[in-house]
């Protein structure tokens, strides 16, 4: 489980997986001191970087299965621990976060630029609204991604939407939302369902891009925009219908145009698309293909290419 949390981080960003090899060099550092935290290292992993619950389901789910069996872990199954392998392994992670950071801005954050440009000129073909949502699974990449947008042509027009909601620009989103809808009797008096709508109304109303993490995939009504991200996919294959549904619902006016990004030589990348691509065609053999998801792989046809004319080059991302 932790091999594959790992896998699916590293395949969001180097600046996630680089926040996530601290996370557990500290967390050796304690074994090293003396002091160690009682939360398990995965959730411990998963709850600083707010990754979708599904992943503690499954470690429960496991937990459950190993009490079931007569299994259950106790302090005496806990190896010794050998202080050489621990000094090393802890000097390893600090080289590895180290050649993480020193990526800097990896091809997929420059594709997802490009996707931009180009999606964002296909909208305004439709006469849709410059709107695009984009889905990751990481905070920490949702917090890169939004400082590199904004140096590269999206200055003030970005919006982030997790399951917090706690940073400087959401309170002050919030403040003003607050101010502006207290006498009027829409503020609900609760502070965490007040700033959902104020995010969701600024988009609508000031930002192009919103940020989101799985917290955003229920719950959201985003109609005014149709152009999906998932930067990330999702284990998950319903959390991929949930997120197209936040734009493709009732008042949707245009196409929602659906990108999917794959890291090809990821193994857990590869083992999701999978999954998807097999539920896709499910559905299409029961009851037809009723939308198209464009960038599919398996027809070796990406974004670019179903987008640009024939005569213009396009890659692969």
């Amino acid at each position: 489980m932790t091999t594959l949390i790992l896998r699916k981080i590293l395949a969001s960003s180097s600046h996630a997986i680089a926040a996530t090899l601290d996370t557990m060099r500290v967390r050796l550092e304690q074994v090293q001191a003396g002091i160690l935290e009682k939360m398990d290292l995965v959730e411990q992993i998963i709850a600083g970087d707010e990754i979708d619950d599904d992943y503690l389901d499954e470690i429960i789910d496991s937990e459950d299965e190993d009490s079931d069996t007569g299994n259950p872990s106790t302090d005496s199954d806990e190896p010794k621990i050998d202080r050489r392998k621990l000094a090393a392994e802890i000097d390893e992670l600090k080289r590895l976060a180290i050649w993480a950071r020193s990526i800097g801005i990896d091809t997929k954050t420059r594709a997802l630029l490009t996707s931009l440009d180009i999606g964002f000129t296909e909208m305004a073909k439709m006469g849709a609204n410059q709107k695009s949502l984009i889905f990751t699974e990481s905070r920490r990449t949702q917090e890169y991604l939004k400082n590199f947008l904004e140096s590269n042509g999206y200055a003030g027009k970005v919006v982030l939407f997790n399951g917090t909601n706690s940073d400087e620009q959401a309170r002050g989103i919030y403040d003003k939302w607050l101010a502006a809808n207290t006498s009027n009797g829409r503020a609900s008096g609760s502070r965490a369902i007040d700033t959902r709508l104020a995010l969701v109304e600024y988009f609508r109303d000031s930002a192009s891009i919103m940020l989101a993490t799985e917290a955003a995939s229920e719950g959201v009504n985003l109609q005014f925009c149709s152009l999906v991200v998932n930067y990330d996919l999702p284990w998950n294959p319903q959390r991929i219908e949930q997120r197209i549904g936040r734009c493709h619902r009732y008042g949707q006016k245009h196409d929602v145009v659906v990108i999917n990004f794959l890291n090809e030589r990821n193994e857990a990348d590869q083992r999701v698309y999978q999954i998807l691509t097999d539920k896709f065609q499910l559905f299409s053999g029961l009851f037809g293909a009723s939308d198209e998801v464009i960038g599919t792989v398996e027809s070796g046809v990406d974004f670019e290419r179903r987008v640009l004319p024939s005569s213009e080059q396009s890659s692969s991302y």
